[in-house]
């Protein structure tokens, strides 16, 4: 079902292109870019880095798989790699699921990149806030490299379907206050209508905005913090809904 060395040519694709490289480069003018802005507090710098950097690398991460995901996808159909390796001995579920397989890989290696440089600079190394904050940033990025590798098949332009992942993201992340705005009440016109499409989207997106919490790597994990089981339920289903999302649309294409 699942082609190992179509796993092994998208991989040695990031390689080539530098996405660790260039994402850790990135990672470490970003933890400098903390400390100087942490530098600036009165007291509590170390917490200050510590924020700083875990939402500038979380948001640093989620670019990095993004944009390699669709322009890597979108570069294949170009090129008529995808034409030619369906052409081999290789079903479209194979195709399908070998990249997402791959691109799931990728996002846990840059998850795991992004939670070891937070760990450095965690006062309490191993705490339950930074296991959950861990854990449910590599769900985040699990997530966000398959609904990639959905846009990247549906939209014809790379611009395009990253701008929509971008926008996806961060509709996910501000649903939270979303939903506190309707619950407060909205009184502009149509303010009821606007309401109830609010309330069916947020159905529909992931919760991202209960994930990888900065606030648990200073005061750990809450009462009202979720648990590994909302994680494992959120990443399973919407991985599945995604990649059965994205199996439909590449069997309907025609080549």
């Amino acid at each position: 079902m699942i082609s190992l060395p179509l796993i092994r040519y998208v991989l040695l694709s990031a390689f080539r292109d530098r996405l660790l490289l260039a994402f850790l480069l990135l990672g470490l003018v970003g933890v400098s870019l903390s400390v100087f802005l942490g530098s600036a507090a009165v007291t509590e710098q170390g917490l200050f880095v510590l924020v700083f950097a875990a939402a500038g690398l979380r948001l640093c991460g989620f670019a990095g798989i993004v944009l390699f995901t669709v322009f890597h996808m979108r570069r294949a159909f170009d090129s008529r790699d995808v034409e030619y390796l369906l052409s081999r001995p290789l079903t479209r579920v194979s195709f399908l699921l070998s990249h997402a397989v791959s691109f799931s890989f990728l996002a846990l290696l840059i998850a795991a990149f992004v939670s070891l440089a937070v760990l450095i600079l965690t006062p309490e190394r191993g705490t339950p806030g930074f296991l959950l904050w861990s854990a449910s940033l590599s769900v985040e990025y699990l997530i966000m490299a398959n609904v990639s590798l959905f846009f990247a098949l549906v939209m014809k332009s790379p611009v395009t379907g990253a701008l929509s992942v971008f926008g996806l993201y961060v509709l996910a992340r501000m649903i939270g206050q979303i939903f506190g705005i309707i619950a407060a009440g909205v009184t502009i016109p149509g303010g009821a209508a606007l309401s109830g499409m609010m309330v069916v989207i947020g159905l529909i997106v992931p919760r991202l905005d209960l994930m990888a919490q900065s606030s648990w790597l200073v005061y750990g994990p809450g009462d009202d913090a979720i648990g590994y089981g909302f994680l494992l339920l959120q990443g399973g289903g919407y991985l599945f809904l995604v990649t059965m999302a994205s199996l439909f649309d590449l069997v309907r294409k025609q080549f």
